[in-house]
C-alpha cells in the first residue's frame, strides 16, 4: 500500500488491523515507537501517513518538492518566507538532535526565541514543523494525540533519509493495492502531477477494464471478495481515489463524509460501503439489510486488547 492514512493515529492503527490477522494496537505502537520500523510523517497528498521506514526516503524524494511548492501560497499567507523556513528547519533539527522527542509547545517557544515567529500559537508553528518533515529532517516520535512529539530523523532512525524515488515503482505498488484505478486516481492519492502519474501508470499497467464508461487500469486481475471489514476513520480505501462512486452510493456519502474534512469509520462488504460504526462503543448503522458483524466486532476487541 506504500502507507496508511494516519491523520488520526488511531485511524492508521485500525487500517493495519483491517489488513492483517493477528496484529494488535500495541504492536502498531511498538513498530513506530520501539522497533522504529514504521514512520509517521507527511507523505502522500502531504497528509499524515504511517509508512515503512524503507519507503520514507523514496516517497519524500518523489513527493516532497511538489508538496512544498503546493504549500507556497499558504506559507505566504503565514509570512513564512523561504529564508524563514530554511532557518526554522535548521533550528528544529538541531534542537531535536540535542534534546530528543519534543512536543509542540516547546518547539513553538523555540521558534519564538529564534525570532522566526512572533507568537507560540497559530498555524505557523505546525506549518514549519510540517515543512521540516517534508524535507525529511523530522518525523513523529513517541506519544499520540495530545502527547505527540517530534524527533530528528537522523537521531530516531540512526541515519538520514535518502530522498530518491521512482514513479513507476510507486505506480506499480499503487495499482497492486488500489487497482483497478485511473491515472487521475493515482495522482489524487499520491499528490504527483497528473502527467507524471499518467506516465507511471501507463508504464506498469498490464490489465484494463471499462466500468461505466471509465477505463481503469491494474497490474493483475485479482479475484473479488465478499468479506466484511470495519474500516477505521480516514481509511485509505476511501481516500485512494479521485472518485469513490463505485464503492459508496451517492445517497450515503454524507453519512460517511459529514463535512469539515471528516471521514467516519465505515462498514464495507465486497468492496462497497454498507454502513458506518463508532470507535467509542462499537455501535453501527447499516444502510440496508442486516449483516453479521460478530466476527469483525470480536476482532476489534481483540485488536484493542
Amino acid at each position: 500500500m506504500a502507507g496508511v492514512q494516519a491523520q488520526a493515529w488511531r485511524g492508521g492503527a485500525y487500517a493495519v488491523r483491517a489488513r492483517s490477522t493477528a496484529t494488535t494496537l500495541a504492536d502498531v505502537s511498538q513498530a513506530q515507537e520501539v522497533e522504529r520500523s514504521v514512520v509517521r510523517g507527511w507523505f502522500m497528498r502531504g497528509t499524515l501517513q504511517l509508512v515503512a521506514v524503507e519507503d520514507a526516503g523514496p516517497l519524500l524524494g518523489l513527493l516532497g518538492p511538489k508538496l512544498i511548492k503546493d504549500t507556497e501560497r499558504r506559507y505566504g499567507e503565514l509570512g513564512l518566507t523561504e529564508a524563514i523556513r530554511a532557518e526554522a528547519a535548521d533550528v528544529l533539527e538541531e534542537h531535536l538532535l540535542s534534546h530528543g522527542p519534543t512536543g509542540r509547545a516547546a518547539l513553538a517557544d523555540l521558534l519564538v526565541k529564534a525570532g522566526l515567529i512572533e507568537e507560540p500559537r497559530g498555524q505557523a508553528v505546525y506549518a514549519l514543523i510540517r515543512h521540516t518533515g517534508l524535507l525529511g529532517r523530522l518525523c513523529y516520535g513517541p506519544g499520540h494525540d495530545k502527547d505527540e512529539t517530534w524527533v530528528a530523523v537522523r537521531d530516531w532512525l540512526g541515519k538520514p533519509l535518502v530522498l530518491e524515488g521512482d514513479v513507476e515503482d510507486l505506480a506499480r505498488r499503487y495499482l497492486t493495492a488500489y487497482g483497478p484505478a485511473t491515472a487521475r486516481d493515482f495522482a489524487t492519492w499520491s499528490g504527483l502531477p497528473v502527467p507524471a502519474a499518467r506516465a507511471g501508470v501507463k508504464a506498469v499497467a498490464t490489465e484494463s477494464f471499462e466500468i461505466e464508461g471509465d477505463v481503469l487500469l491494474a497490474v493483475e486481475d485479482l479475484p473479488g471478495s465478499e468479506a466484511v471489514r470495519l474500516l477505521g476513520e480516514f481509511d485509505a480505501y476511501l481516500l485512494g481515489y479521485q472518485d469513490r462512486r463505485h464503492a459508496l452510493a451517492k445517497e450515503y456519502q454524507r453519512k460517511v463524509y459529514p463535512g469539515g474534512g471528516m471521514l467516519r469509520p465505515a462498514v464495507v462488504r465486497g468492496g462497497r460501503v454498507i454502513g458506518t460504526w463508532r470507535h467509542a462503543d462499537r455501535s453501527y448503522e447499516l444502510f440496508g439489510p442486516r449483516v453479521d458483524l460478530a466476527d469483525e466486532l470480536a476482532d476489534l476487541a481483540r485488536f484493542a486488547g
